[in-house]
């Protein structure tokens, strides 16, 4: 396969961990592959079946995620995803966040503190995993136009294949299902790419003090066994940690 510009392991980054700086060699998957990655068989149709008939009432507490279908601030998932898509695929610096943009983006930073100081009534975007279609180098890219490609891309056990995506707020878990999958055409992207997609959530605003918010995601799909010298297992896996402080 010839290769542009990226390396496969830049790729796999791209591909798998969130708004980070991944990039660095020192972050790396954590975990390898146990038997079997689907070990019940399920089928990715009845998977998001069941993901799809979760209520979409929107939570009232502090920190929950909201429902994928929502549009807080007039903003769906997908157009976070085209607003936030310059900024995640470039350098993430501060002075590139997008303008106007409602929500406190959530990434890792250059100096590595991971640390965000906002207002109480401030809502946070939270992406866990993003991909331009550069990685088409490695593997199919789906039409960003389509939410069930842009779904099955992430959560079909025969393309990237996700076991679990997730936010855990102050020890409270959330599982994002493959309705929270969206994509946008974003031509221009400083990574070369011109369509991105993301697996990513809204959350209500934060009580007052220090909270936790960590995101973990865990991938053993088809594509990754497709490069075994870059996956060992076939499988990724990157959790990492924000802490905000809310006045």
């Amino acid at each position: 396969m010839n290769m542009h510009r990226k390396t496969y392991r830049d790729n796999m980054i791209t591909t798998l961990v969130l708004v980070l700086g991944l990039l660095m060699p020192t972050l790396t998957p954590t975990a390898r592959a146990q038997g079997n990655p689907n070990p019940n068989n399920i089928q990715y149709g009845t998977l998001s079946a069941k993901w799809l008939q979760r209520p979409l009432s929107i939570p009232s507490s502090s920190g929950q995620v909201l429902p994928a279908g929502g549009k807080p601030k007039s903003y769906s998932l997908a157009d976070a995803a085209a607003a936030t898509a310059y900024f995640n695929t470039g350098p993430r610096t501060p002075d590139t966040l997008p303008g106007g943009f409602p929500f406190q983006t959530l990434y890792v930073t250059n100096e590595l503190s991971n640390t965000f100081t906002v207002k109480e009534d401030t809502m946070l975007y939270v992406p866990v995993v993003y991909s331009d279609d550069t990685d088409s180098a490695l593997w199919p890219y789906p039409d960003v136009t389509s939410p069930e490609a842009v779904s099955a891309y992430y959560f079909d056990p025969a393309q990237l294949g996700i076991e679990f995506a997730k936010i855990v707020v102050d020890g409270k878990v959330t599982v994002l299902g493959p309705q929270y999958a969206v994509g946008a055409v974003t031509p221009g992207l400083p990574s070369g790419g011109n369509n991105y997609t993301v697996v990513g959530a809204f959350l209500s605003p934060l009580s007052s003090g220090s909270h936790t918010v960590k995101i973990s995601v865990r991938a053993s799909g088809a594509f990754f066994a497709m490069h075994p010298d870059f996956f060992p297992g076939g499988v990724v896996e990157v959790e990492i940690t924000y802490t905000v402080l809310v006045h």
